[in-house]
């Protein structure tokens, strides 16, 4: 069956399921057709989330041409991600705050140590990942991972 993905901010994508679809196998498809990374992904059917391990049979309300919502959730950031890591690990909460805290003092610390070309570069190599490109190797140019210092 079709049923067609649309995003709210707008832009929308149709794709093909099987009843037994898991709605994280509609996020990963949403994922290669809109470059919406899927744990940015909410999908809503009539205002309800969609679980990801659930099937399209699980909803029969879902049938074919249905139109699903998608939310775009905000990424978390350096904070937020290094929290939820730290508690993967086993750390308690404040346990976890504090080491990601430490984290963020850490990295701030070490970017503040950068020269503008340094900057310029790290700019550069994160917006051409992005497009999934690399910027060429230049003579004379050190071939270390940690070039910038990080």
């Amino acid at each position: 069956m079709k049923l067609t993905v649309k995003k709210l901010q707008g832009g929308e994508c149709c794709i093909e399921v099987l009843p037994t679809t898991s709605i994280f196998e509609i996020k990963r498809e949403v994922a290669g057709k809109l470059a919406i990374p899927v744990e940015e992904q909410k999908l809503l059917l009539l205002g309800r989330t969609l679980a990801d391990e659930q099937t399209i049979e699980s909803y029969p309300t879902i049938k074919d041409g249905t139109k699903l919502n998608l939310v775009v959730k905000k990424p978390d950031g350096l904070l937020e991600a290094s929290m939820k890591y730290f508690k993967k690990l086993g750390m308690a909460d404040k346990e976890a705050t504090n080491a990601a805290n430490k984290l963020l003092k850490i990295v701030e610390d070490k970017f503040n140590k950068l020269s503008w070309d340094d900057i310029d570069r790290l700019s550069m190599d994160c917006l051409l990942e992005e497009c999934g490109q690399s910027r060429p190797v230049v003579e004379n140019e050190p071939e270390n991972d940690d070039m910038y210092g990080l």
